[in-house]
């Protein structure tokens, strides 16, 4: 559910000339997020388990798992501060009044 949501919010924060490059930032990060969670419960695995019996997996199994959902509880309280701290920092913005145009035969 949060694949769609960040992107959307992620653009929608910036100004349309600078959509292009929040889309790469946006992008980059959520690539780099993948790959240190990945590398993070990796380690967390080796440390504690091995792939040479099942006992062994699950040892390391249950400690990787807690690692991924505490980054990942994390992640989601950060969320949640940065739309607060956004939401108390967004000015309303007043709606363009469009020009009178002064009649040329007048």
């Amino acid at each position: 559910m949060a694949i769609p949501a960040v992107p959307a919010a992620a653009l929608g924060a910036v100004a349309p000339q600078d959509i292009g490059r929040a889309s790469g930032v946006n992008n980059t990060l959520q690539r780099f997020g993948g790959a240190f969670g990945v590398a993070v419960a990796a380690a967390v695995f080796s440390a504690h388990g091995q792939l040479g019996s099942p006992a062994g997996m699950t040892a390391g199994f249950r400690p990787a798992l807690a690692v991924s959902a505490l980054l990942s509880l994390l992640g989601a309280g950060a969320a949640v501060l940065a739309g607060r701290r956004a939401g108390a920092q967004a000015a309303p913005v007043a709606a363009p009044q469009p020009e009178v145009m002064a009649d040329a035969d007048a």
